[in-house]
């Protein structure tokens, strides 16, 4: 991990570490569970610990075809740079202080598309969020050398909404937390009716 981690720009290799430590949180959440914890639900309308992971899941395999055509446009078109600029647009930037936990407002209306239709097996639901996130990490590599704050994206919750290549790169991560966070809540709450 460390050569590949070293070969990127520093702010990517930073990227490959964010990816790399919710990766690790989703296991020290997740590998101590059951079946019956994953998929319990604290409240009616709060998500199991297990719908929140799926939920990224279902992220990241919307977001993935965006973010490789983007990078494939920007090799294209020659969007690269020596010294290119990793700043957060200010879309970028509203997303990332929205999604960073603790979040302050938990409750947002997610779009019908990203609600996990069912409670899936524990190991497939892991096993997919490493697979994904492989392939958000060979996208850096392939990100690499471009200039990442001019090439745009369309957010795959809303089509209305664009921000940098960057920014995107950016929020991923932090929604990840987020629903990290919230699952660590779901599970909290649970062992706290149970006592």
């Amino acid at each position: 991990m460390g050569d590949a981690v070293t070969s990127l720009s520093p702010p990517l290799a930073a990227l490959r570490e964010e990816f790399d430590a919710t990766t690790r949180r989703l296991h020290a959440l997740a590998d101590p569970l059951d079946e019956s914890d994953w998929g319990r639900r604290p409240a009616e309308v709060k998500w199991s610990v297990a719908e929140c992971i799926e939920h990224l899941n279902l992220t990241s395999r919307a977001f993935l075809p965006i973010l490789r055509e983007a990078v494939r446009d920007g090799r294209v078109r020659g969007i690269t740079s020596a010294n290119p600029s990793f700043r957060l647009d200010f879309v970028g930037w509203l997303l990332l202080r929205a999604n960073e936990p603790p979040v302050r407002r938990t409750r947002i209306k997610t779009a019908p598309s990203f609600v996990p239709p069912s409670v899936e097996p524990k190991a497939d639901v892991i096993r997919e969020y490493e697979r994904l996130q492989q392939e958000l990490i060979a996208l850096l590599t392939d990100a690499d050398g471009l200039a990442l704050a001019k090439i745009k994206v369309r957010s795959p919750f809303n089509a209305r909404m664009g921000y940098s290549l960057y920014s995107a790169l950016r929020v991923i991560p932090a929604h990840q937390r987020r629903h990290l966070w919230q699952a660590e809540q779901a599970l909290a709450a649970i062992r706290a009716a149970g006592r």
